[in-house]
C-alpha cells in the first residue's frame, strides 16, 4: 500500500468523528481498517530476531509486546515468539535502532526585563540575544520482514524521528530527560509498526446529515421526526428514512443517513450504494468522500480476514 493512501486511511478514524458530534445527532459505526502491509494477511506466527543498534533491544521488547497484544474479533492476531526458538515462524523481524544526540551553543532572542523598580518588580521588558544551549535528537528505526518459507522480505521501512529543543540563560525550563524522549520515540515506532502490519478495530459515532433544504413540508417533518428518533431507537430512525425513500424522496441527507444505517449493521454494500447516491447528488460533500473511503477499507480488512481464517484452517 503506498504512504498516501496509508495515510488516507489512518487519517479516517479522525476525520469522520466531526469535533461537534456530541452536540448533533449521530448514529454509531463499528469497522476494521486493514493492515498497510496487505501480505501479513497470512502471516500467522511472527519472530522477534535481532534488533541492533544503541536502541534496537528496546524496540525489539516493546514489538513483542505490541504484536503479542493485538486481538481482532476476539481472537489473537499473532502468535509471538521472542528470542531463539526450536519453532518454525511465519516470518521474523529484525532492523536497527540508533540515537544521536548532538548540543551545540547558540543565541537567540528571549524576553528578559531590563529594568526593575522597588522590590525588585519589573518595570520593562525587551527581547535581547542571550547564551543558549540546543539539543538535537536524531532518531531512526530501519525495520524489515522476511517469510520464513522462501525468504523474501515483506516489508521494508524507516521510521525517522527527531526532537530539538533550545535552554537559555535565564529560562525557567529545563531539559526533557534524553532517555524519557527516546524511550517516546521508541514507543511511536512500534505504535506505527503495529498499525503496518496489523488491522485495527474501531467504534466510534459519526454526525448524521440534517438539512432539509429542497424538501416539501410534509416530507420535511418526518425527516425530522426521524432525526429525533436517533436519540432513542436509532433502529427506528433508519426504518423511516427508508420508508421516505420508498415514498419517493431523493436527498442527499436521506442517502448518506440510509448509508450511515447500512454500514451500522454491517451491509457494507448497500452503504458504499447509498454514500455513492449521495455523492452523485453533491460531488464536493467531504463526509461521503470519507465515508465511501472507509467503507472501502472495511471491505479490504474483511477480505484479508477471511484469507487470514482460511490459511490457518488449512483451506
Amino acid at each position: 500500500m503506498n504512504k498516501l493512501l496509508a495515510a488516507t486511511i489512518s487519517g479516517i478514524l479522525a476525520l469522520s468523528c466531526l469535533p461537534n458530534a456530541a452536540q448533533a445527532e449521530v448514529l454509531m459505526i463499528e469497522g476494521l481498517t486493514p493492515a498497510r502491509a496487505p501480505e501479513f494477511a497470512e502471516i500467522q506466527t511472527i519472530a522477534i530476531d535481532d534488533f541492533g543498534g544503541s536502541d534496537g533491544r528496546a524496540l525489539a521488547f516493546e514489538l513483542e509486546d505490541r504484536l503479542a497484544a493485538i486481538s481482532v474479533f476476539d481472537q489473537p492476531y499473532f502468535d509471538v515468539i521472542g528470542g531463539r526458538s526450536a519453532v518454525d515462524s511465519d516470518a521474523s523481524l529484525s532492523g536497527n535502532v540508533t540515537a544521536g544526540i548532538e548540543e551545540y551553543e547558540t543565541v537567540a532572542k528571549r524576553r528578559r526585563c531590563v529594568k526593575r523598580g522597588e522590590k525588585d518588580k519589573c518595570l520593562s521588558y525587551k527581547d535581547i540575544e542571550v547564551d543558549c544551549l540546543s539539543r538535537t535528537i536524531d532518531f531512526r528505526a530501519q525495520v524489515r520482514a522476511t517469510r520464513f518459507r522462501d525468504g523474501r522480505s515483506i516489508y521494508s521501512e524507516s521510521f525517522p524521528d527527531k526532537n530539538e529543543q533550545t535552554v537559555c540563560f535565564g529560562d525557567d525550563e529545563e531539559f526533557a530527560s534524553s532517555e524519557a524522549v527516546i524511550r517516546s520515540m521508541v514507543s511511536g515506532a512500534a505504535s506505527a509498526i503495529r498499525n503496518d502490519l496489523a488491522p485495527s478495530e474501531y467504534r466510534f459515532e459519526v454526525r448524521i446529515l440534517e438539512s432539509r433544504k429542497g424538501m416539501s413540508k410534509a416530507e420535511s417533518n418526518f425527516f425530522k421526526a426521524a432525526i429525533k428518533m436517533t436519540k432513542s431507537d436509532p433502529a427506528e430512525a433508519c426504518r423511516m428514512w427508508d420508508e421516505a425513500a420508498q415514498n419517493g424522496l431523493v436527498h442527499l441527507s436521506l442517502a448518506f443517513n440510509r448509508g450511515l444505517c447500512a454500514e451500522q449493521r454491517g451491509d457494507l454494500d448497500s452503504a458504499l450504494a447509498h454514500y455513492d447516491e449521495a455523492l452523485s447528488l453533491s460531488p464536493g460533500k467531504s463526509e461521503v468522500a470519507l465515508s465511501i473511503t472507509r467503507v472501502s477499507a472495511h471491505q479490504r480488512a474483511l477480505d484479508e480476514w477471511e484469507l487470514r481464517q482460511s490459511v490457518g484452517s488449512g483451506g
